[in-house]
């Protein structure tokens, strides 16, 4: 047995919690990272499409409790990124190695992040969080079931300087 703690809770973990097979587990990472790819190039559609058609997505600091399905979720980030048109240039998160597990059937994986971006001022923005998880995997390929962003925290470090200029 282990145990896996975090801010909310402490899990004890069989030892059948570490057998995802090694091609399920790389294509978890695959599907994380995509995850990151995607929104950073603001390629909604194709980020919605990773989600399961009857997912369940939640963000923190959002009023609402959660959003069901691909229409709803991909509303909410078309709200998030384009009411009012968010004037942000240089995307970029960073995942960190993701615990992922399964547990008599059921796969999980939690993921920190930062994620910055130069504001339209020219200020960086830098966010930091988690993403708590819950996948399936349908014919063949891996989803988001559940995706609960959780931001910890957000900070500018000042203004930012484009390429290699000082």
């Amino acid at each position: 047995m282990a145990t896996v703690r975090n801010a909310n809770a402490v899990h004890t973990v069989s030892a059948r919690a570490r057998k995802l097979r090694p091609l399920d587990f790389e294509a978890i990472r695959q599907l994380l990272s995509h995850y990151c790819v995607l929104i950073d190039r603001g390629r909604l559609d194709e980020l919605v499409a990773l989600y399961h058609r009857d997912a369940l997505f939640s963000v923190s600091f959002d009023s609402v409790k959660s959003h069901s399905g691909r229409d709803a979720i991909l509303a909410w980030y078309s709200k998030f990124f384009y009411e009012p048109p968010r004037k942000v240039g240089f995307p970029r998160h960073k995942l960190f190695e993701p615990c992922i597990l399964e547990t008599q059937g059921r796969v999980t994986a939690t993921s920190y992040f930062d994620s910055d971006f130069v504001e339209a001022s020219g200020a960086v923005r830098i966010l930091a969080g988690r993403y708590d998880d819950v996948l399936i995997k349908e014919r063949g390929r891996w989803y988001f079931k559940e995706r609960s962003i959780l931001i910890h925290h957000h900070y500018s470090p000042g203004p930012a300087i484009a390429g290699m200029a000082s």
